[in-house]
């Protein structure tokens, strides 16, 4: 799965990390209950052991994959979604918005100083091209990287699918789907996102 080959997405051991990491956003989530007074600190614990993901540990294969990274002075609101954890990468001063849905199949990487704005998805899985592949719970998939780097803003409702880099500096328009890379210090909008080239300063 996370070297790009095809990958059973039921097989047993897949869904048991799901249902495992499941649970570990489920206690984060809840830490947001306003019957319950939890300091920063406590609920921060909660998001960094959904990307720790200890229940991989029991994992017995030649290549166990890695935990997943957590920068400081981080901010991540509540709802928050992922499948599995471990593969999701975030840089310092990084601010992540209510309702936001990171499904990392594939590796997800946020530079430092980005805001990702809420209901935003990131979906590492790659459309089928081919609808012979298409068997429902016994098919095969690929995932592919989700890259973003430093300084970027990703407003709003944005959808960014596999494979997808977008580069230091850019500003993506609430709404938008990314469908290819994005270069650094520009800004994008629509379905597809389209590039509009900026000189900063200007109106």
């Amino acid at each position: 799965m996370l070297h790009g080959d095809p990958f059973l997405p039921y097989h047993p051991q897949l869904v048991e990390e799901r249902e495992r990491c499941k649970g570990a956003v489920f206690r984060f989530n809840n830490t947001s209950n306003a019957a319950v007074e939890i300091a920063p600190d406590e609920r921060m614990r909660h998001f960094r052991s959904i990307l720790a993901a200890r229940w991989i540990h029991q994992y017995r294969g030649p290549n166990p994959p890695m935990a997943g990274h957590l920068g400081s002075e981080v901010f991540v609101d509540t709802p928050f979604m992922c499948d599995y954890g471990y593969n999701i990468s975030i840089g310092d001063r990084v601010a992540i918005g209510t309702q936001c849905k990171f499904l990392d199949s594939g590796r997800i990487t946020i530079g430092r100083n980005t805001e990702v704005g809420a209901n935003v998805t990131i979906d590492t899985r790659k459309v089928p091209n081919d609808f012979k592949s298409m068997k429902g719970s016994r098919g095969a998939a690929i995932a592919a990287d989700v890259h973003i780097g430093e300084n970027v803003y990703i407003g709003a409702n944005v959808t960014i699918l596999a494979g997808v880099k977008i580069g230091t500096g850019a500003i993506i328009h609430p709404g938008s789907v990314v469908v290819r890379d994005i270069p650094r210090d520009v800004v994008a909008r629509g379905n597809p996102a389209e590039v509009r080239m900026v000189h900063w300063g200007e109106d």
